[in-house]
């Protein structure tokens, strides 16, 4: 799941896919670092030493060809109306010509990767037999991998391999398109008044896991490193991150597992207390709240939200981004979270909209982007909702920060379970 200027919408909205950039933050001296969190009791010492053992190690990710099979699509999709309308040409679709759908080439090479594990026979989501089984996607599969790598070859792969269906709903035919990023951020191994928010690893006790933030604390887990508070907040929010050693290694902190806990807006908290107005409210701002109230009210404020976030390491391999819920690596602009109810895992969708061209760009540019459907989020509900994945680092997360527009979006299906566009015999 972050702008210098965050709306209020955003900040107060923030979830397992929201988008937060983390500026510059203010040090602390060693009368003003952030206190601990408690000891343990007794009893949940020995729950801890009765725990099985667990080394260290840093997780490798492993080639796409290993990855499972893609999760199965959740049940509980609710029985509202047929999303599918008139198919099209992709001359009819705006900026599609003028549009890089290389990323999404990419990260559909990854899609393939994990439907080629699957049951061939089975249906993508049986709720949603548009999109038909996955042995009807294969074909294309086996196409991508000899495609060159110039936008044309690209571009008319997908047109090969695809027909274009609008996607749509009675009440209207515009979604909510958002962004998120993997932010990177500055750590160290041992803990120091600047650096003393622990990164922990998922606890060996189930009972430990279950705390709330405010009871975890270094003596509960292994202890992966330290970062500024707010940092570590904040990349729980985003889900993962780079962390960043002071000799300059980095490695990724992925997420691991959470303590089933519900997530609660702090950006909402300081609202409700008039520490700021929902106009006022931003990433900056709640920053700067941060280093006029301290050390202390810090700590106070995050453990308003009980929700904790996990993290295993994974050493980084090159061009790969963060595996998302579809268990694949993400592609900067070529992946996307959706509500996996309506839209299965690997699909594709052509989403008109407005994007940022540059880090802060509120006003954006009209046009399009092919991604490839990969990873969910607790805030993406809905068969028109989807968060898009700008990559890594600050840059990204500038972008997506002010990522928040109407979008319109177009389903790619494999031709040979397609409609036909209307006038063709």
């Amino acid at each position: 799941m972050l702008r210098r200027l965050l709306s209020a919408a955003a900040i107060l909205s923030l979830s397992a896919c929201a988008t937060i950039a983390v500026p510059p933050q203010p040090e602390i001296t060693e009368k003003d670092s952030v206190i601990s969190a408690p000891e343990p009791s007794p009893e949940l010492k020995e729950e801890i030493a009765a725990a099985p053992s667990a080394e260290p190690e840093i997780d490798v990710i492993e080639p796409l060809e290993e990855e499972a099979a893609p999760p199965p699509p959740p049940s509980d999709l609710p029985l509202e109306v047929e999303i599918f309308e008139t198919p099209k040409w992709y001359s009819d679709l705006p900026f599609w010509r003028d549009a890089d759908q290389r990323p999404a080439l990419k990260s559909f090479l990854a899609s393939c990767a994990s439907f080629a594990k699957a049951d061939l026979a089975a249906e993508l989501n049986p709720r949603q037999p548009e999109y038909g089984r996955y042995n009807d996607w294969m074909p294309a599969c086996d196409e991508a991998f000899f495609v060159g790598d110039s936008r044309k070859e690209a571009r008319r792969f997908f047109e090969d391999q695809f027909a274009p269906l609008v996607l749509a709903r009675p009440d209207g035919d515009e979604g909510l398109l958002t962004g998120y990023y993997e932010p990177e951020i500055d750590v160290r191994k041992t803990a120091d008044p600047i650096y003393s928010e622990p990164i922990l690893a998922k606890p060996k006790s189930e009972l430990v896991q279950n705390l709330e933030r405010s009871q975890l604390g270094p003596n509960w887990s292994r202890v992966i490193a330290y970062g500024k508070p707010i940092d570590v907040f904040f990349m729980q929010i985003q889900g993962s991150g780079r962390i960043k050693f002071k000799d300059g290694s980095i490695v990724r902190a992925a997420y691991a597992a959470n303590n089933g806990r519900k997530y609660k807006s702090i950006g909402k908290v300081l609202v409700s207390r008039g520490e700021m107005t929902v106009e006022q409210a931003s990433k900056q701002a709640i920053s700067d709240w941060m280093e006029r109230a301290g050390p202390e009210k810090t700590r106070a404020l995050m453990n308003e939200n009980p929700r904790y976030i996990f993290f295993t390491e994974q050493k980084i391999a090159k061009g790969q981004g963060p595996r998302g819920a579809m268990r694949v690596p993400l592609t900067a602009m070529g992946s996307m979270a959706v509500d996996p109810r309506y839209h299965p895992y690997g699909t594709l969708a052509w989403l008109e909209t407005t994007l940022p061209q540059k880090p802060g760009d509120y006003k954006g540019k009209k046009t399009g982007v092919l991604v490839s459907v990969q990873d969910t989020g607790s805030a993406i509900r809905g068969p028109l909702r989807g968060d898009l994945f700008f990559g890594p680092g600050n840059i990204a997360g500038d972008k997506a920060g002010v990522m928040k527009h109407p979008v319109r979006w177009t389903i790619l299906v494999p031709k040979a379970i397609a409609p036909k566009p209307i006038g063709i015999g």
